[in-house]
């Protein structure tokens, strides 16, 4: 960006503690944008009554956004709290709306507050199925945005061959993480004592526990595995949408594999870093449903910066979040033979776990933390 940025606005539904990737950008983009420009950076979000303690950054200041009805009426109060920030005498340079539902209202107020304003697309907003107007919504919206960021190759594909006007805005700029978020954590003897007392190598997947995510290959795949390796902890780390989490436990019970498969539930971020830690391997199966797609899959990243090797499905935007071969490796995500042959090989070659986990992190440190995004986000 050639003008001068001094002042910036990040609009978001969703930021930590509310888990995802959209939040975990959010974040990551203010607090990278914040060290890289020395900027003033301030982020209006919504908070989320299930989270008690509102959400705490230095260097940072969090503006929630007040509104009742928020499905209905988003565009609508998102609107209103843009131009109740700048009325308080913020006047940003630049706005950067995490997704295209709250960029929406935007659109009208850039020329009149001179703001430019970015627009950040994931995934799943662009590629499932929607009604006619909404479509029409968003192709309204991406035409009157000045720059769209897909967080992967995948995404810019799919948002460009249904909108095919827009393609000259379109930058590819793929997630990041904080390698200082996951430094080693005091947490580790009292949850390896909860999950995994006997230190069996432990396979782990961080998500929500819904149904494109995967979870049941990996517990489809952990007989074999089993039979090859010996015993096994399979550590599902996330909060679970109900019928999915019955389904993954009768599962779990058709397979007699009760004494391997755990479920944390919801976990703080401390806890996270720690169960990353434990873990031996990172396994995620994403795959496409209904056009609800993984558009890049920041967890990879998160096992990568701390040393472990990851494995993924070959679907959405993954395989800009794994180097296949060198960082992890990329399978089919229904093939559950194929997934327990790459974790066999792994469970019994510490060296290459070790060597793809090392490719990971030094990938991550160099090229995705997010101040390093950030300054890419700035200067191209």
């Amino acid at each position: 960006m050639s003008r001068l940025i001094e002042r910036i606005l990040i609009l978001s539904e969703d930021y930590p503690p509310y888990p995802g990737g959209i939040a975990q950008w959010a974040r990551g983009m203010a607090r990278g944008l914040a060290g890289a420009s020395g900027a003033d950076v301030r982020v209006l979000y919504r908070p989320r009554k299930e989270f008690k303690v509102p959400p705490v950054d230095s260097g940072l200041t969090l503006i929630p956004i007040q509104g009742k009805r928020w499905k209905q009426f988003r565009t609508w109060i998102c609107r209103k709290a843009v131009r109740e920030t700048i009325s308080s005498g913020f006047r940003p340079d630049l706005i950067i709306a995490t997704t295209w539902n709250v960029a929406r209202g935007l659109t009208g107020l850039k020329e009149k507050h001179g703001f430019r304003l970015v627009l950040v697309v994931h995934g799943l907003e662009i590629t499932r199925p929607m009604p006619a107007l909404k479509r029409w919504w968003l192709s309204e919206t991406l035409e009157k945005v000045d720059q769209i960021i897909s967080v992967s190759r995948f995404t810019a594909g799919r948002l460009i061959a249904g909108y095919p006007d827009v393609e000259s805005k379109v930058r590819v700029l793929p997630n990041g993480v904080d390698p200082a978020d996951f430094q080693t954590s005091g947490l580790i003897p009292s949850l390896r004592q909860r999950f995994n007392p006997d230190g069996h190598p432990l396979l782990l997947t961080f998500a929500r526990v819904i149904e494109r995510k995967g979870h049941d290959t990996v517990i489809r795949a952990l007989p074999a595995i089993i039979r090859e390796t010996g015993p096994v902890i399979y550590l599902i780390a996330g909060k679970w949408e109900e019928s999915w989490y019955q389904q993954l436990t009768q599962l779990v019970k058709d397979l007699q594999l009760e004494s391997v498969v755990r479920f944390t539930g919801y976990v703080t971020d401390e806890e996270k870093v720690a169960i990353y830690q434990m873990a031996d391997l990172y396994v995620m199966m994403s795959r496409e449903l209904d056009g609800d797609t993984e558009g890049f899959g920041i967890t990879y990243l998160e096992a990568n910066v701390c040393g472990k090797p990851v494995i993924g499905g070959r679907s959405g935007g993954v395989a800009d979040a794994i180097v296949d071969g060198e960082t992890g490796f990329l399978v089919d995500p229904t093939d559950s033979d194929r997934l327990a042959d790459r974790c066999i090989g792994l469970i019994k070659d510490p060296g290459l776990r070790s060597r793809l986990g090392e490719n990971g992190r030094s990938r991550v440190r160099t090229t995705l933390t997010w101040q390093a995004l950030a300054t890419r986000f700035l200067s191209e």
